[in-house]
């Protein structure tokens, strides 16, 4: 995930980066900001793909 995002938008960030959390959880940040997280659900673990990655980066404000 990390690879196809930097391939894709490496040349308009400055950082991408994985934050763990408690339980595999994780936060995905880019230049900082919150864009995706792997998150616990009732019945569900939910993880971000790529394509959640790319929305939120082109749907962030700056």
């Amino acid at each position: 995930m990390a690879g196809d995002t930097l391939n894709r938008i490496g040349d308009r960030i400055t950082s991408f980066t994985l934050i763990p959390g408690g339980h595999g959880k994780f936060d995905v940040r880019i230049d900082g900001q919150l864009v995706a997280e792997h998150r616990h659900e009732p019945n569900a673990h939910i993880f971000p793909d790529l394509q959640d990655l790319l929305q939120a980066f082109d749907q962030r404000s700056d």
